[in-house]
Parts: C-alpha cells; structure tokens; sequence
C-alpha cells in the first residue's frame, strides 16, 4: 500500500537525493533507517528524496518564531482596521461559528483571533514546502532536529491517509500549513470536518475554525475557566506574548 500511494504520486525515475549535499549523507542515513523500521520502504523514500522539487533551506534552522510583538505597530493587531476586518469575518460566518461553538464550547471571537494571528485570515499562510522545511531542519542538526524528524513521519503519515503528494504540502518556514497554522501531526490529532463533505481542509474556513475549537477543548479549554483557556491557548503556541494577542484581539472584536 506504502509503495503504491508513492509510486503515484512521485515522478518516476531512479532513486536519487535531489538537492540534498553530500555532506549530510550520515544524518540522511539515519533518517531512511528510522523510516524503513517503521515500515516505509526505503526505494519509495528514496523517489521521494530524489524529486526534484527536494531542497534544504539552511537559513531556517537559527530563525525563532517565539516573542514576537503581536500587538506592536507592525503587526497592526489591534488597529480599527484590523478590528473592523475581524468582526466583519465573524458576522460573515456567524451561523457556522455559532454551530462549532455550541459544539466545542470554544467562544467564536478566540476562534477568530487565532486566525488573524496565525494567519492574517489567509493572507500570510507560508509558501515554503512543509516536506522542506522538516527535512532541512531534521539532517542539519539543531535544537529542532528530533522534533522535526517525527513531524516528517506525521507528514508521510498525512500524505498517505489523505491521498496527498507530500511535496505539495505548503506552509511556514518552520513546518505549519493552513489558516490556522498546524504542523503535521497536530492535523492528524485535531483536524475536525466543519463542514461535514468528508474530508478536513484546513484552507477551508469552516474545517479550520472546527478544527482550532478541536485543539482547544482538547488542551482544556473551558466556558468558565479563564486560567484553564489562557493554557488552552498556550498549548497552541507557547509564547505568552500570543497568548495576550489572542484574548486581546477576542475582546477587542467582541465589543
């Protein structure tokens, strides 16, 4: 099943380790054995790595995404534009956020925020294949390295169970895709159908605003809990400047 999904979706051609430099072979042997143990086979990865579309981006491995100044001039969060796009989103979606919220306790206006901060409600989704990114961060050896290998396999893993070429997966820099911005295996643990037609997209407005309400009840969110939703929303992404952000902006829209 593995060899034929990849057979499909790959270009043919001899297995090679396009846009992959020599010099890390020995990280690159490893990567294929801890995949071949865990039952992909190695002349399939190997197509896979041979695409030409493969590519390392060495520039991302010292980047941080943490403490950022979401409500700075910059990011222009809490702005009367930015406030008045944020409402209109929710009196657009009013009938579908009003559905997942009664079904996931998640109040309509956090469900917003995150979007316009993961995001900018699309705007700034991420151009970089997401396969890249976690391979460049997996055999260039850094702080990010053993994460980035299991979110490769969560990948594959995706990729399979959506009937997905892995390569055409694009997001962040640091491995995120969508309107809200999931790696992986958050997808696979929390993607939700908001609108019910069978599958999850996450560039789909409905599937991504079910599936962030899905991530938050999961880590705790609760209607009478505030302590519990800040950790809700930490859990999300652990910098406690988005943790303001996120609430600021909710308010803010909800007025």
């Amino acid at each position: 099943m593995l060899a034929l999904f990849f057979v499909m979706v790959v270009a043919a051609g001899p297995p090679a380790r396009a846009g992959i430099d020599s010099s890390y072979n020995t990280r690159l042997e490893e990567l294929l054995s801890r995949l071949t143990a865990q039952g992909w086979p190695e002349e399939d990865l190997l197509r896979v790595l041979g695409d030409p579309r493969v590519t390392l981006y060495p520039e991302i491995v010292e980047r941080r995404g943490k403490g950022l100044n979401y409500r700075g001039r910059e990011f222009g969060l809490l702005t009367k534009k930015s406030v008045r796009e944020g409402k209109t989103v929710l009196r657009a979606n009013r009938n579908l956020l009003q559905k997942i919220e009664a079904a996931y306790g998640v109040g309509k206006e956090v469900l917003v925020a995150i979007l316009r901060v993961e995001t900018n409600f699309g705007r700034v989704k991420g151009s970089y294949p997401v396969f890249n990114s976690l391979l460049t961060m997996t055999l260039i050896e850094n702080r990010r390295s053993a994460w980035a290998v299991g979110e490769l396999e969560q990948l594959l893993l995706m990729s399979l169970e959506e009937e997905r070429d892995p390569l055409s997966v694009k997001g962040s820099w640091a491995g995120a895709f969508g309107l809200p911005q999931f790696i992986p295996s958050s997808f696979r643990k929390y993607g939700a159908d908001g609108n019910r037609d069978g599958t999850v997209d996450l560039d789909n407005p409905a599937d991504a605003f079910a599936s962030i309400a899905n991530y938050l009840k999961s880590f705790g969110w609760s209607r009478q809990d505030a302590v519990k939703n800040k950790g809700a929303v930490y859990a999300y992404n652990h910098c406690d400047n988005y943790v303001q952000a996120v609430l600021a902006y909710a308010r803010a829209i909800r007025k």
